[in-house]
């Protein structure tokens, strides 16, 4: 059960309910599906309509391991241009919910985590005068293209420490040395 303040539990009992979602993705892209930007947490998160599709997010108890995908418009290509500027896997992306009063304010200046999983890859697809950008989701439980037994790649280190090598060599055996004698 999810437990929320008296002030958010008032306006879910509300004869009206209005609400927006907030989606928290690398490269400092902010983007919610209301109908004009919204202030929260010190981002302002863009209403352009650049949300075609969001997710069935269901919040449960358990642990999850599906990812969610997400649907941009990407006619501009500024988002494709975000993306592409480095590898953005692994790094936290979340979905949020909020509550909006009649002036559209975040009522109780709060936030609802839905989701909070990691990036793993998008897609630009292009066909005639349409253009859109679908962006994957993963859960933070699985690891995608990683060495088993290890929680990052070379490359992934190397995106967040520029020329740290530590894990280039972390898989590699030479010979296999066994309790007390090569062999």
């Amino acid at each position: 059960m999810l437990s929320v303040s008296s002030t958010l539990a008032a306006a879910l009992a509300a004869e009206s309910l209005r609400f927006a979602w907030l989606i928290n993705l690398p490269a400092n892209i902010y983007l919610t599906d209301w109908g004009v930007d919204i202030s929260y947490g010190g981002h302002t998160y863009i209403s352009q309509g650049d949300i075609l599709t969001l997710p069935s997010i269901v919040r449960e108890r358990e642990i999850k391991l599906q990812g969610y995908s997400l649907t941009l418009s990407g006619a501009d290509q500024q988002y494709a241009g975000l993306l592409a500027a480095s590898n953005r896997t692994g790094a936290e992306c979340t979905v949020q919910l909020v509550l909006l009063d009649a002036g559209g304010s975040v009522v109780g200046g709060e936030a609802i985590g839905m989701y909070k999983g990691t990036f793993h890859t998008w897609q630009e697809q292009e066909s005639g005068s349409n253009s859109t950008l679908t962006i994957s989701l993963t859960s933070p439980w699985s690891k995608p293209n990683l060495t088993a037994g290890r929680m990052t790649s070379s490359n992934n280190q190397e995106d967040i420490y520029a020329g740290d090598k530590f894990f280039q060599y972390a898989h590699r055996e030479r010979e296999n040395i066994g309790w007390g004698a090569e062999k």
